[in-house]
């Protein structure tokens, strides 16, 4: 028996483009993995481990069926990294997470995607919440899930992060969404 791929879907704000890096028409390696690709903010500078990250993240989207998207700019074209639920093995469950790639923060490209990303998994996937897990000492993120109308529920301790504070996100209308075409 062959197992049917996931269904992509493609997700849009006014100005960005939401694409799963497990679709066929995404070129994962290409966009993070080839000499000259932009490197994620904070990247561990093992091109190696850079690869094994890419190839998670490809992963979770066959074996969930949800995970990050690449955040195109629409107007050039630019990825500007990865935001959309995340829930590895260990977490206390599914998690809205945020990778921008260097030269695209402080743009609000994060912000406006995961206000997309909550919209589809609230509205579309029919989730009742989900969390962010930031580091206490991460003031941008703070903002970030503060701007998103997340509060803070306690802390979350595992042994490759270390220490995060938990933030609750909650179903509300999230407008300047739209769903496009699912890709199979």
């Amino acid at each position: 028996m062959i197992a049917k791929s996931p269904t992509h879907p493609v997700l849009e704000t006014a100005r960005l483009r939401l694409v799963s890096p497990a679709a066929p028409g995404f070129d994962a390696v290409g966009a993070y993995l080839m000499p000259g690709a932009r490197r994620f903010v904070d990247q561990h500078p093992d091109e190696e481990a850079a690869w094994w990250s890419i190839a998670t993240i490809i992963g979770h989207w066959h074996l969930r069926g949800y995970g990050h998207f690449a955040v195109i700019e629409k107007e050039t074209g630019l990825n500007c990294g990865l935001v959309g639920p995340w829930f590895p093995r260990g977490w206390p469950e599914p998690e809205l997470s945020w990778q921008l790639l260097d030269g695209a923060e402080g743009k609000g490209i994060a912000t406006e995607a995961a206000r997309c990303v909550l919209d589809w998994l609230f509205q579309d996937k029919g989730w009742a919440s989900c969390i962010s897990l930031v580091d206490p000492e991460n003031d941008r993120s703070t903002a970030m899930v503060e701007r998103l109308g997340a509060r803070p529920e306690g802390m979350f301790s595992h042994q490759m992060t270390g220490d995060l504070r938990i933030w609750r996100h909650v179903p509300k209308t999230a407008p300047g969404r739209k769903l496009l075409e699912g890709l199979a």
